[in-house]
């Protein structure tokens, strides 16, 4: 280290003379703070730092230049000494006054007593602050303190000691082996540092020794897009005197006194590799045994919740399928975590994994792929939507859990998935629109009531209006002759010979693959004659490629007892324009109608039980 004289530093002095024979003296020199500034930005994904985006605390650490330093010339020194003990410290006074929180923590300290190199530095790391959410860290000040005894007219060793008792709770782990944080705790803070700091008291008020307060800037700063911590450095020096020879002085510097901020995202989670916190595969039991670091000792994150002053204390066991109590104390959860001092990650994460043992919550956080898998229809999607917990929950909580990894739905997620929905039911309002009429139709016991009803229903492109191509591929079932079923002719009153004339039937040529164009008053005859009993709602017909057919639909009958076709079967209809075009009497395993039923239950509002489906077999 370069050699300089007194005058060359501009510095303040602090420390105790340390004598060598009669002549020399050893000084302790700490120059004027300097400050250095660094920025930090939003998380990924925030516009703006707002200010429960991060937590801060503050640290005192102090970076040795040479080691041997202090240990140089100590061969050449004699045992005798103008003065007896020396001392001097440099103590930081920490307070919040939003959350009542004082303490005192000694940034280094330096003894000498009689004797050959009889002397201590010590300068530990130090946890200034607990972990404190930044809306209310930044609000944390700093001065610092320099105490010099050179006359044992002050016992700065045992202020030093008094100090350190006040803040050995300070002394904090890191994530993972328990945390401190810093809310409505800080009362329990304060409380065990009040006899500490009665102690400590006394010796600044009545001793005569040196000494010389200063205020640090803010530690941390942030406004919009742009956060500053700033770093404290105290270069601290040792000077060697020759008597009261202000020039014969010899300067090296011991190293450096730095307080510094430190911020963190999270308490609870671990980090993705862009710094976010990750909160997926955890459960509400695994967070409520995180280990928190309190005044009275350790304790888990459940002990806490459950211990808080809060008036609106949760209920850690509601109702879990009560919508309006999981709301409730979803709400009270909220104000106590954040009253408690966790900030916006660290709240969601434990407010999502309490929800989710919900159905409204887990209906709430559904995703598109299974609406879509499940056709589900834009009422039921808005029910769901309707329970989003917002006296609870901000859209601002949402997008956070979302940035965390978690399976939620944000309002513009929502937003396309009724928009889909509502496209999707727009491709099945022509087919339930024929659905409604032909159902109608079919539950209609009056034969020329159902002709009336089938004829604006029906159309061909061959016969126009009325008309409809009718095909069977249901087997024989006497189809034909419900077409054109048996009259009995017309006998004379004034006959000669009274007797009973038999029905004579008109021959009915069989109905060929391709089917055979009817009239309204034919299918009426055939429907009525089918006797059905009960009918399904409608499906679209499935194309065997997971997709539906836009055009047609299929649903399913039972006839009544004594019917021409036994059980029942399928209608399969196709339609075009507003009306059915085609007709076809299928079987229930069409187009492989019946696994359709399996793999996709419902499907444009239309779900048919699987007993219906057993009673055509």
């Amino acid at each position: 280290m370069s050699t300089r004289t007194l005058s060359s530093v501009k510095f303040i002095l602090v420390a105790g003379t340390l004598l060598s024979g009669c002549t020399t003296t050893r000084q302790i020199v700490v120059d004027h703070p300097s400050i250095q500034a660094s920025q930090f930005q939003p998380l990924q994904g925030f516009q703006a730092i707002d200010g429960d985006d991060y937590y801060v605390r503050l640290i005192s650490e102090f970076d040795f230049k040479g080691d041997n330093v202090l240990k140089s010339g100590c061969t050449n020194m004699t045992p005798s000494y103008e003065k007896g003990d020396l001392s001097a410290a440099l103590i930081y006074s920490v307070r919040n006054e939003a959350l009542k929180f004082n303490r005192e923590a000694t940034g280094f300290l330096y003894q000498a007593t009689t004797g050959k190199c009889n002397f201590t530095f010590d300068a530990k790391k130090l946890y200034l602050t607990p972990w404190i959410r930044l809306d209310s860290g930044k609000e944390t000040l700093v001065d610092y303190n320099f105490y010099t005894n050179a006359n044992s007219d002050v016992d700065v060793s045992s202020l030093v000691g008094d100090v350190n008792t006040a803040g050995n709770l300070l002394a904090l782990t890191g994530v993972g082996m328990g945390v401190a944080i810093m809310g409505q705790v800080a009362g329990q803070w304060v409380k065990s540092n009040q006899q500490a700091e009665v102690t400590t008291s006394a010796p600044h008020q009545s001793a005569k020794h040196s000494s010389e307060s200063h205020s640090l800037p803010a530690a941390t700063t942030y406004a919009g897009k742009t956060g500053t911590l700033n770093q404290t450095m105290f270069k601290v020096f040792d000077v060697a005197e020759g008597g009261l020879n202000l020039l014969g002085s010899d300067t090296k510097q011991l190293g450096e006194l730095k307080i510094y901020p430190e911020i963190l995202p999270s308490l609870l989670l671990k980090m993705t590799a862009d710094g976010i916190p990750d909160a997926r595969d955890l459960s509400f039991e695994e967070l409520g045994y995180s280990p928190i670091k309190s005044a009275t000792g350790e304790i888990n994150l459940q002990q806490l919740i459950e211990q808080s002053k809060h008036p609106a204390k949760p209920n850690l066991k509601p109702d879990w399928n009560n919508y309006q109590d999981m709301e409730s104390n979803c709400r009270k959860m909220k104000l106590v975590m954040k009253d408690l001092g966790f900030n916006k990650f660290d709240r969601n994460a434990v407010i999502y994994y309490f929800l989710a043992k919900n159905g409204d919550w887990n209906n709430y956080n559904i995703t598109r792929q299974k609406t879509q898998s499940e056709e589900m229809r834009p009422k039921v999607i808005e029910s769901y939507r309707s329970k989003n917990f917002a006296n609870c929950l901000a859209p601002d909580d949402y997008a956070v859990m979302k940035a965390m990894g978690l399976p939620v739905n944000t309002e513009a997620d929502w937003d396309q998935m009724g928009e889909a929905s509502h496209k999707k039911e727009q491709l099945f309002t022509p087919l339930k629109s024929i659905e409604r009429q032909l159902i109608a139709v079919l539950k209609n016991s009056n034969k020329a009531e159902m002709e009336q009803q089938l004829f604006p229903l029906l159309n061909t492109a061959k016969n126009g209006d009325g008309s409809v191509l009718l095909q069977n591929h249901l087997g024989d079932f006497g189809l034909e002759l419900l077409l054109n079923p048996p009259v009995t002719p017309v006998v004379p009153v004034d006959a000669a010979i009274a007797q009973a004339a038999p029905d004579v039937a008109v021959a009915s040529a069989p109905i060929p693959g391709e089917g055979v164009i009817v009239n309204a008053r034919q299918l009426a005859q055939v429907f009525s004659g089918l006797s059905i009993n009960e009918l399904s709602c409608a499906r679209p017909v499935p194309d065997g490629l997971g997709k539906s057919v836009g055009n047609a639909g299929i649903l399913l009958f039972i006839t009544k007892e004594g019917g021409p076709r036994v059980k029942g079967g399928a209608m399969e209809f196709e339609f075009s324009g507003g009306k059915i075009t085609r007709i076809a009497f299928q079987l229930s395993t069409y187009r492989d109608f019946e696994q359709d039923l399996l793999d996709r239950p419902e499907i444009g509002g239309c779900r048919i039980d699987s007993s219906f489906l057993a009673r055509l077999h």
